[in-house]
């Protein structure tokens, strides 16, 4: 039996990791691995500081610790994380969504800004 992939040659899909809630920082994630690794994230940190360098060494030891504090996120908290395979379009239309939702988002901050010297 041959498989046939139903998915148009110009349909290729990625894959977007993104956290599981609004309340999950990256950053936080990043630590948490550090510590449970048993890695210094103090000096971690300092050391992505200094990137502004653009050391590339300290680029690929940040990436790399970046790569395995997802995988120890998505393996020991699989519900901070959600996984999608999207084709071009669908990550242009997710983008285009999030970039409407920051704006709203942003024109309500202004607006209560706006009217906090009435209250």
């Amino acid at each position: 039996m041959v498989a046939v992939s139903t998915v148009k040659k110009d349909e290729t899909k990625h894959l977007h990791v993104k956290l599981g809630s609004e309340e999950t920082d990256v950053y936080d994630v990043i630590t948490l691995y550090l510590e449970v690794a048993g890695r210094s994230p103090d000096t971690f940190w300092r050391g992505v500081g200094r990137l502004e360098k653009e050391d590339e060494d300290s680029m690929a030891d940040l990436l790399i610790s970046a790569f395995k504090a997802g995988v120890f996120l998505a393996r020991e908290h699989p519900e901070e994380v959600r996984t999608l395979w999207v084709t071009e379009k669908e990550c242009s239309e997710e983008q285009k969504a999030e970039s409407r939702e920051e704006s709203t988002q942003q024109s309500r901050k202004k607006e209560s800004t706006a009217f906090s010297h009435y209250a």
